[in-house]
């Protein structure tokens, strides 16, 4: 079976992201060996977290529910399905209106048993008084899937309007065979460690760091061995003034004690509204770092810029030398097998074949030793041959992009949302990784109607959680 090689954690941006399995406990590592990262029953095959932040729950709009659809020998099914919301028992808190449970998900073994576990994001939650304060919670996975047994947490200081939870990252920052949570809000990144007993432990001790270049605000975040070194980096942007302004790419660097205010490389960035995904597009071994190509900077216009890992720490920026277009660096995974990491970027502007606007699209460009090679880039929307479903007019496909082996054959499979679709209600297509990338061949397209779960306005698919690293 082939394996990944990468060392990085995707961001989805709207996404996210997803976790790192390193070195598990000794009592896990039979399990874990046999199993890809993101697989939350221990089966052999990844699974699939569906965000639908919107899903009206117990009569409050907006209150938010996850959709998670389990991989099998044939890809992801939704015949074994799981909803999880606030009413879910074990879950803790209530749904309200606006809460957006599910605003963000991200993918990783947190407490080191050898199963991925789900951590959520629910950027509005409030906390006490504070509207909008936002909170993360944790599912932890089981034998038969993600179990009743979940913690929540949310910023030392709750915030209104903070939204704590839409922005999170994965990753063994300690190097101790357990992921950490990072969670970027305000000007700080706040990590939980991961622990044995972390599901026990209700309230856990949060660490505060201010990401370089920061002060007055953060963007996205990204996990990521950037030095190749065992531990698990996490780059991030941030800004000293206005977003719109320059913002700064740094890389806060994993050690023995976890992330801490060392760096390894920062730089500035013409805005502050980048995404950022990290994966090993050289196959190095180290983890690189890709912003996106949304912002308009003058001669740079939709300039997407790739920058290396190398052993001492962020390398310079190289720019992708492929045609210039609007787009979100969605995620970075190994879809064609080969041992590097490929790009997907998404434009949820892009008309459909009627000329219809924000039906969506996405490109993905394979990673080679030299880069990203932008000759074998290629567009895929629902309107691709062989790609199930219809491409219309505000579909918003790849609003949220990840990636899960889910099949367990060792290629990533290329996860799609598309919020948009069925006037609100939202789906998500799933494409196979093939030895060719992801060809359409064997897609499948679905929605929350085909889990019984809560659909009118739901937009299911505006995040997803998934991870093929290892």
């Amino acid at each position: 079976m082939r394996r990944q090689r990468l060392l990085a954690a995707c961001a989805t941006a709207l996404a996210v992201t997803g976790g790192v399995l390193l070195a598990a406990p000794a009592q896990a590592e039979t399990r874990a060996a046999a199993a890809p990262a993101g697989d939350f029953d221990g089966d052999g095959f990844g699974d699939l977290a569906v965000g639908a932040p919107e899903g009206t729950i117990a009569g409050f709009a907006k209150a938010g529910y996850v959709s998670v659809a389990y991989g099998t020998a044939q890809g992801v099914r939704t015949t074994r399905h799981k909803g999880i919301t606030q009413r879910t028992a074990g879950i803790p808190g209530t749904p309200e209106a606006g809460d957006r449970f599910g605003s963000a998900e991200a993918v990783g073994d947190v407490d080191g048993d050898g199963y991925a576990d789900l951590v959520i994001g629910a950027g509005g939650e409030a906390i006490g008084s504070v509207k909008g304060a936002g909170s993360v919670t944790v599912v932890f996975g089981a034998k038969g899937g993600l179990s009743a047994d979940a913690i929540a947490f949310n910023a030392p200081t709750p915030t209104a309007r903070q939204g704590f939870g839409d922005k999170l990252a994965v990753g063994d920052f300690d190097h101790d065979g357990r992921d950490d949570i990072a969670v970027a809000a305000g000007t700080k990144v706040y990590v939980v460690k991961g622990a044995t007993k972390l599901r026990d432990t209700p309230k856990p001790a949060i660490k505060s760091l201010t990401p370089p270049g920061g002060g007055a605000g953060t963007g996205r975040i990204a996990a990521g061995d950037v030095n190749g070194d065992g531990y698990t980096d996490l780059a991030t942007v941030a800004y000293m003034d206005d977003p719109a302004d320059e913002g700064t790419l740094g890389v806060l660097a994993g050690s023995a004690k976890g992330l801490t205010g060392s760096t390894l490389g920062k730089t500035g960035l013409p805005f502050a509204g980048y995404t950022l995904v990290s994966g090993d597009v050289t196959g190095d071994g180290k983890a690189d770092i890709v912003v996106d190509t949304t912002a308009e900077d003058g001669p740079d216009d939709f300039l997407m810029r790739m920058f290396p890992g190398t052993a001492s720490g962020l390398g310079s920026g190289v720019a992708y030398g492929g045609e210039a277009h609007p787009g979100r660096a969605g995620v970075l995974a190994d879809l064609d097998g080969d041992g590097h990491a490929d790009l997907v970027t998404s434009d949820t502007t892009a008309p459909d074949p009627d000329g219809f606007n924000n039906a969506g699209s996405v490109t993905v460009v394979p990673g080679a030793d030299s880069g990203l090679d932008a000759s074998g880039a290629r567009t895929i929307t629902l309107a691709t041959p062989g790609v199930t479903g219809a491409s219309e007019g505000n579909d918003l496909f790849g609003s949220a992009v990840a990636a899960g082996d889910y099949d367990g054959d060792g290629t990533a499979d290329l996860t799609v949302g598309a919020p948009g679709k069925y006037l609100g209600t939202g789906a998500v297509s799933v494409i196979p990784g093939t030895p060719d990338g992801p060809t359409g061949k064997g897609s499948i397209l679905f929605n929350p109607e085909s889990m019984d779960h809560p659909s009118v306005k739901a937009r299911f698919g505006s995040a997803l959680g998934a991870t093929t690293q290892r």
